[in-house]
């Protein structure tokens, strides 16, 4: 039993506590059954254990509860990042894919023939009453993106008027064309070749006009190029048939007109035709009576047949 008094263990059949003199009784007598009940986290440990070593070994099972938790809603975070992350790459990517930088787009040649068949007035010019409109493609820059050229000619006036537009990413662009009232144009229509001069190394359309007059005619020859947004002429020579009687030509570099002899005119076109490469232009003209009235089909089908077949032989180029 226990002594009341010093809490010292009193040896059984003792009536007298060693430590205290105190003197055991019936009404004082304590038992180890009478004693509190052991603290709740002591439950189960070794009897050898003191409270300090059971009060650590509970601390760190509640400690590896608690990290536990803290790691498993840290890994829950993640796994719910990851997945709106992933979620919100996939959607921007998808945005991105559907709606593509409209300057890095290839455009088809179907493509470019269908806007053009929608936007038809925007380039076609006005018929003349007694002539003819018609259109065809050929690269002015060479650059390998054919521009669309588009004419109309009066046969009573004998003019061409003329306009061209780039064509790239589907929209068209306005080029501005040299053209005056009095001589109009070429009447590329007619006669069109593409040539190679190797000692200016340039590339140029040459053409031959052809104008009828009341009491005569006029043939010119010369050509035409694009240089900054703008299509230039330029005429080299020209025969005039007036009254039965032949005039020649020539024109200087700022277009002035000089009188020659036919035998000057004759060793002219041989020079000329000496310096130049001829390089078999390959192009077709959309022309007829109705282009503004026809059906939309046919006219995409002749602008894609037209711009299908422009080209022209390059292997001279390669010796220059």
């Amino acid at each position: 039993m226990v002594c009341p008094e010093c809490g010292h263990k009193i040896e059984d059949g003792c009536v007298k506590c060693k430590f205290c003199g105190f003197e055991i009784s019936l009404e004082n007598e304590f038992h180890w059954s009478e004693l509190p009940p052991m603290p709740i986290f002591n439950k189960g440990l070794d009897d050898s254990l003191d409270d300090s070593e059971g009060n650590r070994r509970f601390l760190s099972k509640r400690m590896k509860r608690n990290l536990l938790h803290i790691f498993t809603v840290f890994t829950e975070i993640c796994i719910l990042a990851g997945v709106i992350s992933g979620v919100y790459i996939w959607k921007t990517k998808n945005t991105i894919d559907a709606v593509p930088d409209a300057q890095n787009i290839v455009y088809s040649s179907e493509d470019i023939v269908m806007m053009l068949v929608r936007n038809r007035y925007e380039w076609l010019l006005e018929k003349p009453e007694n002539g003819y409109n018609a259109c065809c493609f050929i690269d002015m820059d060479f650059d390998g993106s054919p521009e669309l050229i588009s004419i109309s000619y009066d046969n009573e006036n004998s003019v061409t008027k003329i306009a061209a537009y780039r064509v790239r990413s589907c929209t068209l662009e306005n080029i501005n064309v040299d053209f005056d009232k009095d001589h109009g144009f070429f009447d590329i229509g007619q006669s069109l070749s593409l040539c190679y001069a190797p000692d200016t190394k340039e590339m140029l359309y040459l053409t031959t006009d052809y104008q009828q007059k009341t009491n005569g005619s006029k043939t010119s020859l010369g050509c035409f190029y694009l240089h900054e947004n703008q299509i230039f002429k330029e005429y080299f020579l020209s025969e005039i048939l007036t009254n039965n009687e032949y005039k020649y030509t020539y024109y200087d570099e700022e277009q002035s007109v000089h009188s020659m002899t036919r035998k000057d005119f004759i060793k002219q076109q041989k020079d000329l035709s000496s310096r130049l490469i001829d390089l078999k232009l390959n192009y077709e003209w959309v022309t007829g009576n109705d282009l503004e009235d026809i059906s939309s089909q046919k006219l995409a089908a002749l602008l894609l047949r037209s711009y299908d077949s422009f080209g022209y032989d390059s292997s001279g180029l390669a010796l220059q």
